[in-house]
This record gives C-alpha cells, structure tokens and sequence, in this order.
C-alpha cells in the first residue's frame, strides 16, 4: 500500500508538471509574422524620412523595429531574409552619421521599387540596342605604351654609359674631378627628366578621375539625351514608371553638365534643392518636377502615356541655365 501510495503521489506530481508546462506555453505570446514587402518599404521610408530630418529619436525609433526584422514574407508565403544589423552599428555611437545612414536606406528604398513583373519583348528589344550603343559598349582600351618613354630615354642612357665605365675600357684617362662633374651633372640631369615625367603622368592621370564617371553608377555615363532616348523607349513600350526616373535622371545630368548641381546617386531629392538654395529661381522650377517624380517612383502612383508626356515637356521646358542671364 505504501508503494502504491508514492507511486500515485508521483504521478500526479508529473501530472501538474506536464499540465502547468502546457499552460505557461499555452499563455507566452507567439512571435509576430514577418512583415510583407509594403510593410517593410514603409517602415525604410519611415526611418529615411526621420535621418533627414535629424530626428534621431525618431530613427532610433524605426531603427529598432527595422534591426529586429530579420525576414519578409512575399504574398506566395515564402520569406526572404533580411539583414540591417549595419543600422544598429550605425546607431550605436555617440552621433551617428545620418548622411551615410540616409544614403543606405535610400539605396534600399530604390531596390525595394525596381520593377519585379518582365518587360514586354519589345521593351527587351529595345534595351539590347541600347546596350549596344556607347557608353554600354566600348571598346577595349590598349595597354598604356611605354615604348616613348624607352625611346626617350635611350640616347641619354648611351651618353651616360662610357661616364661609368673604368677608364681602361674607355680607352683613355680621365681626371678625378672632371669623372665627378660629368657624373654629378648626368645624375641632375636625369633627375630632371625623372621629375618631369613622373609630374606629367600625374597630372593626366588625376585628370582622367576626375572626368572619368562613377564605375558603380552606370547612370552617370549617360549623357542627358541618352536618358532622354531611354526614357522615351521605355514609354513606348509601356513602362511609364521607370520613363520617369529616367527622364528626371536626364534633368540632373543636364543640371550637373551646367555646373548647377552636383550628380551624385548616393544623393536624395531634398539635397538635390540643398545644393540650389543660392539659385530660389531654378528651385522653384525644379520643385514640382521632382515631387511628381516621388509620387510615381515611390508611391506608384499611376502613370498613362498622355501624362508622361506632359512631365517630359515639363523637364524639357527646364532652362539648363536655370533662368540665369
């Protein structure tokens, strides 16, 4: 009876175990769903908005619910991961960088809005031709040829040999002091070269960075007209929405041509108007333009063929001088 007794006892002391174990599983909160793509856009464009501003209480704000993100569900059910631990790296110092943090996100924001749906064949069409065609497509450059350079250098080289030679192989005696002065003078005068030389490669070459574009943008090899063909192709072919960024690409482009503003990827629109605040005339002009382009390209709002036309006057209307005399 004792056994049987303990035996029970025991059971039922598992028993309550095993329930209030079931209970507390029962009652702890289960994990919130990730976001979808909609979702998660607005909370970047949330945070954007606040590191432009400043508002570092409020990027602290989206900054927290963006670095616990780790997955966003598509409309098919599948996830696909998501990694802003770089943000929560940003944000843990004593003042945190919200030109670099507003270059990311916005760099974030224009990958969440490339199109995912294909381009009809025509539109493919038309881009392969346009691949084909300079800047896309150009033609390898040769190999820097040094052989001036040798040429160049040759007969001074000949002239400098015998000077150090001995002087049984030169055939005759040569005084100390006389061996002294040529070589001293040689030794000059080749430094001379070597400086001019070393000078003029210099010189060429921080002229080539400087004019050469960006190679992480290909935008930035585009000339305005280029992204005004481009944007007219994709229109023809029903792509309203990317027309646009191409057309107001073509603006900026145009603008930075005329030393109006600098082009720069990594830039948003509100530091494009930053840079023309000393010009309140070409400011004004460009105002509705880009808030037309935010509307289509970040907003998805709609867009019909008669009203890309209507914005591709509006661009091209734009005095490249800004209203300047």
């Amino acid at each position: 009876m004792r056994w049987r007794r303990l035996g029970l006892m025991l059971m039922w002391v598992v028993g309550l175990l095993v329930l209030g174990g079931r209970l507390a599983a029962a009652q702890q909160p289960s994990p919130d769903p990730p976001p979808d793509p909609r979702t998660y856009e607005i909370w970047i464009r949330e945070a954007l908005i606040a590191a432009q501003r400043g508002d570092l209480l409020g990027l602290e704000s989206a900054a927290d619910r963006l670095t616990a993100t780790d997955a966003v569900q598509l409309a098919d059910g599948t996830t696909v991961p998501v990694d802003n631990a770089w943000l929560a790296q940003a944000m843990d110092t004593p003042t945190p960088d919200t030109v670099e943090i507003t270059a990311r996100l916005q760099a974030i924001l224009d990958t969440l809005a490339r199109p995912r749906a294909a381009a009809p064949a025509d539109a493919q069409q038309q881009l392969a031709e346009l691949l084909s065609r300079p800047p896309f497509a150009e033609p390898e450059r040769p190999d820097l040829d040094l052989s001036w350079l040798e040429q160049l250098l040759r007969p001074l080289l000949e002239w400098l040999e015998p000077l150090f030679r001995p002087a049984t192989e030169v055939g005759q005696a040569a005084s100390p002091l006389f061996n002294v002065i040529v070589t001293g003078v040689s030794l000059l005068l080749l430094l001379v070269v070597l400086v001019v030389l070393v000078r003029s490669l210099r010189r060429s070459t921080v002229s080539v960075a400087r004019t050469a574009p960006d190679p992480d943008d290909p935008d930035a090899r585009l000339t305005p007209a280029e992204a005004v063909s481009y944007a007219q192709s994709l229109a023809h072919a029903g792509d309203f929405r990317t027309a646009v960024r191409y057309m107001y690409l073509a603006l900026l482009l145009r603008l930075d041509a005329a030393n109006l503003l600098r082009y720069d990827r990594a830039l948003t629109n509100y530091e494009y108007l930053e840079q023309l605040r000393d010009n309140p005339q070409l400011r004004t002009q460009i105002t509705p333009i880009i808030q037309t382009f935010d509307r289509v390209w970040y907003g998805n709002e709609p867009l019909d063929a008669a009203g890309f036309q209507a914005y591709a006057q509006q661009v091209a209307a734009l005095p490249s001088e800004g209203g300047r005399g």
